[in-house]
């Protein structure tokens, strides 16, 4: 089994206090949530990462993802959806990040350290089968340098599939920097004895309500946007085409209009397949760790789905 705390395979031993059940990672020592270990099989991990520069809203895209999950009431599409916390660790988290958005604050920007991973289950995606979600985030700094990838985000050796969450705003040579994080990425799963022809690559552009004047030409993508993030959820299969087809846009408006020739040149040998999304995560610029209006996600769950994969018909998965 995989150790959230530590990444290694593990068999984790198990112990008893009274009636009191634990089990306990032999690599770290750490104690591992009880339903991780009783129920890995039913709910595969799947890693959940977010790369990309300092401010590039990493944070912000999980703490909405969070409040999506929790507050959007999915079982309206979904018949028998729901989530789980798999520790109190967790459970403090999301709520506290559910709690700030609802206030209109924004959660604060991650340290750089190695993270703890907030740990929920996901039961009841139509075509999916139940996953427990290890969610992984630290600073952006960790991914200026490739020492500082391997000391404080090696979780990424892990991942099946990469997230490379950009704000087209926030970089001054667009193509240069894009190129810049896809080689140093590179570099540091090399040191880390990672292979990224493993990996699938996951491009999520950020702050979708800011880069208006990018996206002049693109009408199929600013309707993709207006519809927001719970247009065709009940319908997986269809919902999962589009995004198909905006990912097939969204790599030609990379190349045309961002120029990041080198980036997707580079991308498309080293990966093994590479894929494109766009988000909102806020709905509107906030006014500095204040929301300037309630909280309106778009496409908020794309990203999560690329993470899962192509939706497939129950009887493949049962």
């Amino acid at each position: 089994m995989l150790c959230p705390f530590c990444l290694s395979e593990v068999v984790f031993q198990e112990s008893l206090e009274g009636i009191k059940v634990s089990y306990v990672c032999p690599e770290c020592k750490e104690t591992i949530p009880v339903l991780y270990v009783q129920e890995y099989r039913r709910y595969p991990p799947v890693v959940v990462n977010a790369i990309g520069f300092r401010g590039h809203g990493k944070t912000v895209y999980f703490a909405t993802l969070f409040y999506a999950l929790r507050k959007q009431q999915l079982s309206r599409f979904w018949k028998g959806f729901h989530t789980m916390c798999l520790n109190e660790e967790s459970l403090e988290i999301v709520q506290n990040n559910v709690n700030m958005l609802e206030k209109g604050l924004l959660p604060e920007s991650t340290p750089k350290n190695f993270p703890r991973p907030t740990i929920i289950r996901l039961q009841g995606i139509p075509t999916y089968p139940n996953r427990t979600l290890l969610f992984y985030d630290t600073s952006g700094e960790a991914f200026e340098k490739a020492s500082q990838l391997v000391q404080f985000a090696s979780f990424v050796k892990r991942a099946q599939k990469v997230l490379f969450l950009l704000s087209i705003n926030d970089m001054e040579d667009i193509g240069m920097d894009m190129h810049n994080l896809l080689n140093t990425y590179i570099i540091g799963m090399s040191a880390l004895g990672g292979q990224t022809k493993n990996q699938e690559l996951v491009v999520v552009y950020t702050k979708a309500d800011k880069i208006s004047n990018y996206l002049d030409k693109f009408s199929n993508i600013i309707e993709y946007l207006r519809e927001g993030t719970l247009d065709g959820l009940s319908n997986i299969k269809n919902y999962y085409k589009k995004m198909q087809e905006i990912s097939k846009e969204l790599s030609y408006f990379t190349r045309k209009v961002l120029n990041a020739h080198e980036f997707l040149n580079a991308a498309e040998v080293h990966f093994k397949a590479v894929n494109f999304c766009i988000i909102s995560a806020l709905g509107a610029n906030p006014q500095g760790d204040k929301l300037a209006v309630a909280i309106t996600p778009r496409r908020i769950f794309d990203p999560l789905f690329w993470l899962m994969g192509k939706p497939t018909p129950w009887w493949k998965w049962w």
